[in-house]
């Protein structure tokens, strides 16, 4: 298929075409501008004109496919921040802030992580609370006019089953883009989920694309692996820039933009179809990253 002058707004179109490039990190460049927070959503408020200048910098260095800051903007996390009578205001400020940030012809998604708590019996979370807290969530982002909806950073399959079925609810038509994260080196989750089950749940709950982000380094690309070779539909990959180093009290990732140029064209010989840059990747880190995914 021949690519198009512009993007367009049709996630599953643009990469039926070829390999695209989403965003790198909003928390850890929140952090590297003096904006570290409890929750990252708050940000939407208090600085919506630097967080709509950070996406501004993706596109710049060559982002195609973006989403808002609303990662940790569901109730249970806002709550724990003491943002909780923000819920709505922040969530809808993320899509919004994306959209006026980098216009009309690129898709722009609304972005859903979990909510810090186990379902039971491993947690004290019911199902219908972990449907409730995402239906929410997505019901709120919806009049700003999202072109997907992107879970990300999941590590329990039962919850992320719970933002699917929510989703499902609110949004059947809008494109889904989900995210495992492995934070084993082995390549299994933190509840012990490797890369096959994954694929093989989220394909079954409806995925239009799948994948992993953030997690251990070595872990994701044995998940991505596994995934590629079960999965039939598109898989995303969203590695952190290296691995995270304690320095006093703050935490660095030391990964470079020639080591995430060389880490994109090794996903992308897996068979990745969307790539970006999880925590410590700068607009530097995707402008490396650009020049590989488009040769």
């Amino acid at each position: 298929m021949a690519d198009t002058i512009s993007p367009g707004r049709d996630i599953l179109a643009l990469i039926a075409q070829r390999p695209r490039l989403t965003e790198g990190a909003m928390g850890t460049v929140l952090a590297a501008r003096g904006l570290a927070s409890e929750n990252t959503g708050e940000r939407n408020l208090t600085h919506p004109d630097v967080v709509a200048d950070i996406h501004r910098s993706y596109l710049a260095a060559g982002s195609e496919v973006f989403w808002g800051n609303s990662f940790a903007a569901n109730r249970r996390m806002l709550e724990r921040a003491g943002l909780g009578a923000h819920v709505a205001e922040i969530q809808r400020a993320a899509v919004r802030i994306v959209r006026g940030a980098v216009g009309d012809e690129y898709p722009c998604g609304a972005n859903v992580g979990p909510t810090g708590g186990l379902l039971e019996p491993y947690g004290d979370m019911t199902r219908e609370e972990a449907v409730a807290i995402y239906r929410e969530q997505i019901e709120n982002q919806l009049p700003e006019g999202p072109d997907f909806i992107v879970f990300e950073t999941f590590e329990a399959l039962e919850e992320l089953e719970a933002a699917f079925e929510a989703a499902t609810q609110v949004a059947p038509d809008l494109p889904k883009v989900a995210c495992m994260s492995f934070s084993s080196p082995n390549g299994r989750t933190m509840m012990g989920v490797d890369g096959a089950r994954a694929a093989e749940q989220m394909i079954e709950w409806g995925a239009d694309v799948i994948g992993a982000n953030c997690g251990h380094l070595e872990g994701l690309k044995i998940g991505i692996r596994e995934m590629v070779r079960v999965a039939d539909r598109p898989v995303i990959a969203e590695p952190n820039a290296g691995v995270p180093v304690l320095v006093g009290t703050e935490t660095r990732f030391e990964g470079t933009p020639s080591q995430a140029a060389e880490l994109a064209a090794e996903l992308l010989d897996l068979g990745v179809r969307l790539i970006g840059g999880c925590c410590g990747n700068t607009s530097e880190h995707i402008r490396a990253m650009a020049a590989v995914v488009r040769k």
